[in-house]
């Protein structure tokens, strides 16, 4: 009978042990679908400023309402053959603490026919001054394009949409069952340690960025060509004056 009472008590605490577990796994997956919740209200917003040939591309990322405190962004632009990134420029930003990244062997010189498309990577920085919000900007530029036949003065260049990732401390973050995809990549520019991004599916907001590029005409060579010699024998003739006015000459 003893024994009996001993099985029945240690088969009720088990029970017990049991269904405390289930309540804690319960628990844990309501944090996981909380966790979800923001990130589903996530949006992009891009535009393109300044003219002319030199521009600034502007980034800003919303995140929910409830958004994790120790986030980290990431975007992951694919310029078009179009436009590009100036390496030696993003370097000199980096000194003053910019946070992009670009692929080598961009050739800065070459126009966009015989480009081809490259890849910046830019770490966000949190706008302090309104929560939830992530910011960077990029200096982009304009490749020129082969001369056309046709009338039109001007050529559309269009950025897609990137890729957006988010890193926190959080290790549940990385463990809800929405995420499509995981990269293993430094958190900063300085870092050499790697941590797991999440690709973020997020919504935009406006439109798709386009650029408007003019375009040479064929049929204006001969007048450019005409007025590039004229003016480049002015100038040498300017010049071949003033040194033989000004200049001193051993005898």
């Amino acid at each position: 009978a003893a024994a009996a009472a001993a099985a029945l008590l240690y088969g009720l605490w088990l029970l017990l042990l049991l269904v405390a577990c289930g309540c804690v796994c319960v628990a844990q997956g309501g944090n996981h679908l909380t966790s979800e919740s923001w990130l589903q209200s996530v949006s992009l917003n891009r535009s393109i400023v300044k003219n002319g040939f030199h521009r600034e591309l502007v980034i800003d990322v919303r995140l929910g309402d409830g958004a994790h405190p120790d986030c980290c962004i990431m975007i992951e632009e694919q310029l078009p053959r179009g436009l590009y990134v100036d390496p030696y420029e993003v370097a000199s930003l980096r000194e003053h603490d910019a946070k992009i990244f670009v692929q080598k062997g961009i050739d800065i010189e070459a126009p966009e026919y015989v480009s081809t498309a490259h890849m910046v990577i830019i770490y966000l920085n949190p706008n302090t001054s309104n929560p939830g919000h992530f910011t960077g900007k990029v200096p982009v530029h304009v490749r020129y394009h082969r001369p056309t036949d046709v009338e039109e003065t001007n050529t559309l260049v269009i950025l897609t949409n990137p890729r957006l990732m988010i890193h926190c401390q959080r290790d549940n973050l990385m463990q809800a069952s929405w995420n499509p995809s995981v990269s293993e990549l430094p958190c900063s520019l300085r870092s050499p340690s790697t941590y797991r991004w999440v690709n973020v599916t997020y919504q935009n907001v406006g439109e798709i960025v386009t650029l408007q590029v003019p375009v040479g005409q064929k049929k204006h060579a001969l007048i450019v060509t005409a007025a590039t010699l004229l003016a480049t024998i002015l100038c040498c003739t300017l010049l071949l004056k003033a040194v033989w006015k000004y200049g001193q000459f051993e005898s």
